[in-house]
């Protein structure tokens, strides 16, 4: 036998028939959040947490929001429920569409373009960074290369020079044809000091036979004329 609260119909089979908006045994339990309908057998759609009614299962939006499901806001200068309430913020000032509190606006265009302003300084300050670091290694490295080129020339020329004079000291000139046999065997031996060292880099190479290939030429035609002679 049912026992329904109010006029609600009674099933034979199913029992109570409940109204809309209520469920339970007897028809005496509210749909939970989220339900609506006869037996609360609907479900609710709505946006900002905003609650449902039961009945109609009509979104019931909070402060600031309207529309069929809680998804559309104030419009500028309107606020509160149902955004039935006027702002009285001036054109600077922007209105909470909840309170209605004014406060400063804004300018949300402006942060993007002092910050791609700033990101465009530090690229070329780091660019224009390594191009002068780069121009830092390029001249330490052809300082170190001449450097090192004028090392060897020296050290060549040191070696060169004691040579020559350990080879006076063994041949000493007994008479003329000796001595011209001697000087001829100093000047070849000097010229042949003074060639280039292939082993040395393009650098010293170049520079070392542009200076020394005059030399050579005028020394081979001293010895011709002296030989003649």
């Amino acid at each position: 036998m049912c026992n329904c609260t109010g006029n609600t119909t009674c099933d034979p089979i199913n029992g109570c028939v409940c109204f809309e908006g209520f469920t339970g045994k007897h028809c005496t339990d509210a749909c939970s959040s989220g339900r609506y309908g006869v037996n609360c057998g609907k479900e609710c759609f709505c946006a900002q947490n905003a609650k449902c009614d039961p009945v109609t299962g009509m979104c019931l939006c909070p402060a600031g929001w309207f529309g069929n499901h809680c998804t559309k806001e104030c419009k500028f200068g309107k606020f509160g429920k149902d955004c039935n309430e006027t702002c009285n913020c001036s054109d600077e000032e922007t209105c909470d569409v909840k309170t209605g509190q004014c406060s400063e606006r804004v300018n949300l265009n402006a942060d993007p373009e002092i910050n791609e302003s700033k990101s465009a300084v530090t690229i070329y300050i780091m660019m224009a960074a390594a191009v002068i670091g780069l121009v830092c290694v390029v001249t330490m490295i052809l300082k170190a290369k001449e450097a090192l080129c004028r090392m060897v020339q020296k050290q060549k020329s040191d070696s060169t020079k004691l040579k020559i004079k350990r080879r006076k000291d063994h041949r000493r000139p007994s008479n003329h044809n000796e001595n011209s046999q001697t000087v001829s065997f100093t000047a070849e031996t000097e010229m042949s000091a003074l060639e280039p060292s292939f082993e040395e880099d393009l650098y010293c190479e170049i520079q070392d036979t542009n200076a020394t290939e005059p030399v050579g030429i005028n020394a081979k035609m001293s010895l011709r004329s002296f030989s003649q002679n």
